[in-house]
């Protein structure tokens, strides 16, 4: 559904009083996924529906200083057990404003024992407890975490370009750079700083990153225009590919990968190979 229809949905739950105590909002852009979790939270604490945003509860939800309303964005988007501990400690404290008590989360991955832990507290809410999980995906999540939540699905946007993939592309470009240099000393040291530096979650997500920049480069070689990318600027001299027959294969390659991530692979080892035949293109 669009932003719109979302909003209507969620009013239409408060009016018949079937607010649900933990809500996901996925697909769609960031700032789409950011609009829909403040708009809920003003509904849940407003005295209007739809929230007139002009109140005090709705002015601190939009300053995101609001007592009862918790944001909280972790590190990488992985949630943490240090995390769900907080807010397990924090739940059950009485809400400010005597209303709802709202945690917002911003996240793409839940690590195995947050994500245990998160389930508890899905299972023994309080009355006034309201979860609200904002992702790209419902695909990392424990399907027993999804099956207990409001779902709400936005139609798909662009990624928006970021700081994080920013990173990666950076460090990728470094890398292959070495390759064409022949140092291979260079090489495998900084393919080890890259899996070092990265669990199995960030690895896969970063390989999620690193099809969508070559993606682009596959629509640019296409014809395809500038706002149909996530990177605007891409021209892929340091990519080694040289014709969109080859951005085909190498993005196979990263997706067997992405696939392959989270069943224990020798990520070294896999990097190295990936590295070494995107040089020989």
């Amino acid at each position: 559904m669009d932003i719109d229809e979302a909003k209507k949905f969620l009013s239409r739950t408060k009016e018949k009083d079937r607010v649900p105590g933990a809500y996901l909002i996925y697909a769609g852009s960031r700032s789409q996924r950011n609009e829909c979790a403040t708009f809920l939270s003003k509904l849940l604490h407003c005295k209007k529906t739809p929230p007139c945003n002009s109140c005090i509860y709705c002015r601190q939800i939009e300053n995101r200083s609001h007592p009862d309303t918790k944001w909280i964005i972790p590190s990488k988007s992985i949630l943490s057990i240090d995390d769900i501990r907080w807010v397990k400690e924090n739940i059950y404290i009485t809400p400010y404003y005597g209303g709802k008590k709202i945690y917002i989360f911003e996240i793409d991955y839940m690590r195995d024992e947050a994500a245990n832990a998160f389930l508890k507290i899905l299972e023994e809410p309080p009355a006034y407890g309201v979860l609200i999980i904002q992702s790209s995906n419902i695909n990392f999540f424990l399907p027993t975490i999804v099956s207990r939540c409001q779902k709400i699905r936005l139609n798909y946007a662009l990624p928006e370009y970021s700081d994080d993939m920013e990173k990666v592309y950076q460090q990728f470009t470094d890398i292959l750079k070495y390759v064409k240099r022949k140092d291979y000393f260079g090489f495998f040291k900084a393919v080890d700083a890259f899996v070092e530096e990265r669990g199995r979650e960030e690895m896969e997500e970063d390989t999620g990153r690193l099809l969508l920049i070559y993606r682009d480069l596959y629509l640019k070689k296409a014809g395809i225009p500038e706002e149909m990318l996530v990177k605007k600027d891409i021209d892929g001299g340091h990519l080694h590919t040289s014709n969109r027959n080859n951005l085909l294969e190498v993005m196979e390659k990263l997706l067997e990968l992405k696939g392959r991530i989270r069943y224990n692979i020798n990520l070294k080892l896999a990097l190295d190979n990936l590295f070494l035949y995107i040089s020989s293109e």
